[in-house]
C-alpha cells in the first residue's frame, strides 16, 4: 500500500488525525457521534479546505470540530433553500413552455411527438429524435406517474402540461432548445432583458446546482460545468482590487443567485436573499475562524452583492 492510498480509520483514529492536524476537538464523544452520522469523507473532506491556508496543510489556529460541523449544517440549509427556489423556476418554465407550444400546435400528444413541430434547422436539430423518444416513453410506456396513466387510459392522450411534471430538468432544457425559434423567444420574453440563448445557459447552470443539491454534495464552494455571461445586473457590483470581468466566474453560487435575479419574481428573489443572509448569520455566530466575509468570498460573492436586488 502506497502512502497516497487511504486506509480505514476507526472513529477514534479519525479524531486523533484531526487533532494531529491542529483541529480542536473539545467533546470527543459528540464528535464521534457526528462522524458516525455523517462520515469522515462527507464531513471533513467536503468542508475542511476553507479552514486551512490555501486549502492544504494543518488547520488554521483555533479551528474547532464544532466550527467544521457548523459549516456543514450551514451548507445543508443553503442546499435546501436554493433547491426550493430552483424548483420554483422549473415549475415556471414548465408552465411557460407547455403553454407556448400547445397554443401553437394544440393539446394532442401527437403534436409533441412530431419532428416537424421542432426547429429541424436549428443548432439542436440532432437532439430532436432523442427528445421525441423520451417524450414518447414518458407518455405511452412509463407507469410511475399515476396522473399520466390516468390520462393515457381514460383519454388516450397525455397533454404536454401533464407530461412535463414527469420530466427531468435536463429534458425540459432539451425541449426548450429544440423548440422553434418563435417559441423560445416567446418564453424568454417573460424575463426582461434576457435572450433565449442566455436563458438556456442559465437553465444549464441551474441543472448543475440542482444535481449538487439532489446528491447532498458541498454547495457553497461548487463551480458548475456550465457558465453564464456577465449580466447587466452583475455590472452594478464590484470585486475590489481586480478587474471585474476577470473576477466574475459565472459558474459559482453567486452566478446561481444571478440566475435567480432574472428568473424569479422580485418577491421570491428578495425572500431567497433574506433567508440566505439569516443562514449565514447563524453560521457566523458559531464560527470565529471563518467569518461570513470569508464564506461569501468562497461562494464567489462580491462585497456589494446586494446591489443585485435592485430590480
Amino acid at each position: 500500500m502506497t502512502n497516497r492510498e487511504k486506509r480505514f480509520l476507526t472513529y477514534d483514529n479519525q479524531i486523533t488525525l484531526l487533532k494531529r492536524q491542529g483541529m480542536i476537538v473539545s467533546d470527543e464523544n459528540a464528535a464521534r457521534d457526528i462522524l458516525e452520522q455523517i462520515g469522515f469523507y462527507e464531513l471533513v473532506n467536503g468542508y475542511k479546505a476553507i479552514f486551512k491556508r490555501d486549502g492544504h496543510g494543518n488547520y488554521l489556529p483555533g479551528t474547532t470540530f464544532e466550527e467544521l460541523y457548523a459549516l456543514y449544517k450551514c451548507d445543508e440549509n443553503l442546499r435546501q433553500l436554493f433547491l426550493k427556489y430552483m424548483l420554483r423556476v422549473e415549475i415556471h418554465m414548465r408552465s411557460l413552455l407547455s403553454y407556448a407550444f400547445c397554443e401553437r400546435f394544440g393539446h394532442e400528444q401527437s403534436a409533441y411527438l412530431t419532428r416537424e413541430n421542432y426547429d429541424t434547422e436549428g443548432p439542436a436539430a440532432d437532439e430532436i429524435n432523442r427528445l421525441i423518444g423520451e417524450l414518447d416513453y414518458a407518455a405511452n410506456r412509463a407507469d410511475k406517474a399515476v396522473y399520466v396513466c390516468h390520462h393515457r387510459k381514460r383519454y388516450g392522450n397525455v397533454p404536454l402540461w401533464v407530461l412535463f411534471k414527469t420530466l427531468s430538468i435536463g429534458t425540459l432544457i432539451r425541449f426548450l432548445r429544440c423548440c422553434k425559434p418563435e417559441i423560445r423567444e416567446e418564453v424568454a420574453a417573460h424575463f426582461p432583458d434576457l435572450r433565449e440563448k442566455t436563458l438556456c445557459r442559465m437553465l444549464d447552470l441551474m441543472q448543475d446546482f440542482r444535481n449538487v443539491c439532489a446528491h447532498n454534495d458541498c454547495l457553497y464552494a461548487y463551480h458548475g460545468q456550465d457558465t453564464i455571461p456577465l449580466m447587466p445586473a452583475v455590472r452594478t457590483t464590484s470585486h475590489p482590487g481586480v478587474n471585474q470581468r476577470d473576477a466574475y466566474n459565472g459558474s459559482d453560487l453567486f452566478a446561481l443567485l444571478v440566475v435567480f435575479r432574472y428568473l424569479l419574481t422580485e418577491e421570491d428573489f428578495t425572500r431567497c436573499c433574506e433567508a440566505m443572509e439569516r443562514i449565514i448569520a447563524h453560521f457566523d455566530l458559531r464560527c470565529s475562524t471563518v467569518g461570513r466575509e470569508k464564506l461569501y468570498a468562497a461562494m464567489g460573492f462580491p462585497s456589494d452583492w446586494k446591489q443585485l436586488s435592485l430590480h
